[in-house]
């Protein structure tokens, strides 16, 4: 098992499997919007889409990163109005808008309210590692499904609960490629999160059991944050990816708040630096807060046996 130390060094290779189910655009396209909107400098979207005849908010789209491209040719366009001449870097930029127009494999889901879950679980499938904190509930990662459906439940407004169903199949989307790619994850939570009721005491029970075996599994950390050393997390949830591959992002924050989409900072970009640093900067608090393996262990098991106790369950193990 791992003990939840998250280091740059001495990674595990992943293993990639092909019907993960997450899309394969992800990364790409996350990194052509990066270096178009390097590469734009201060000239205005107006002005660029002009030379390119292609609208302003395809363009916006295009340097956010956050779509599959339709079609490469946009970028092609989009260079030869920033007059980027043919050679390496060009080449790369057009190999990479390829990449981002791939579709998404057969049977992944696109139901509505699940598009950060979406794009989230194609950055996971790319990243070497990962170091996640919840702050409310525990990690989407290690829920039992009937634990998430509890979880999103609740955390989805009455006009949104018929969204349930898609979202929680994109978790599950998520769940998947984070145990068969083989990336090493430490997922933080804090303490008062075993304690939470979601569903009942008896799902409870079920569910830190669970989280409990998760303790044992390789590339797998999984530590506590205990109640005297609370965080003041403002955020539902942080991921924080690092990525290995030549020429792509090295690392990205994904942010979670409540019910609303997430939001990616990339520490490349002028107007995510600054907010990349201030929650790499409570990542690193986390890592300081956070119990190792065998007393996060132990925590867990005073929880299944709080719980136990109010469901008529049987002792922790």
């Amino acid at each position: 098992m791992f003990d939840g130390e998250y280091s740059n060094e001495n990674v595990i290779p992943i293993c990639r499997g092909r019907d993960s189910g997450a899309p394969e655009w992800s990364v790409p396209a996350a990194q052509v919007g990066i270096d178009l909107r390097a590469l734009r400098g201060g000239r205005t979207l107006a002005w660029v889409a002009s030379r390119a005849h292609i609208s302003v908010s395809k363009l916006s789209r295009i340097e956010n990163g956050q779509r599959r491209l339709n079609n490469p040719e946009d970028v092609a366009r989009i260079l030869d109005a920033l007059e980027v001449e043919h050679g390496p870097r060009r080449a790369r930029l057009m190999e990479l808008a390829a990449a981002a127009s791939q579709k998404s494999q057969p049977g992944f889901h696109r139901d509505a309210g699940a598009g950060a879950q979406q794009r989230l679980s194609g950055m996971v499938q790319e990243a070497r590692q990962l170091i996640a904190v919840d702050s409310q509930v525990v990690p989407g990662a290690l829920q039992t499904r009937a634990y998430m459906e509890a979880v999103t439940r609740a955390t989805l407004v009455r006009s949104r609960q018929h969204e349930v169903p898609g979202v929680v199949r994109s978790r599950l989307v998520r769940q998947r490629v984070v145990f068969e790619s083989g990336i090493r994850a430490v997922f933080c939570m804090q303490q008062a999160a075993l304690h939470r009721v979601m569903g009942s005491h008896a799902l409870m029970v079920e569910q830190l059991e669970k989280l409990l075996e998760y303790t044992e599994t390789p590339n797998i950390g999984v530590r506590i944050i205990p109640v005297e050393l609370p965080l003041a997390l403002q955020v539902t949830n942080l991921t924080k990816l690092d990525f290995d591959k030549p020429g792509t992002i090295t690392e990205l924050i994904y942010v979670e708040t409540g019910d609303r989409e997430g939001h990616y900072y990339y520490p490349d970009r002028a107007e995510d630096s600054a907010g990349f640093e201030d929650y790499k900067e409570i990542l690193n608090d986390v890592a300081v807060r956070a119990r190792r393996r065998e007393p996060s262990r132990e925590l867990i098991r005073a929880a299944i046996a709080w719980h136990g106790e109010r469901a008529g369950s049987r002792p922790a193990p």
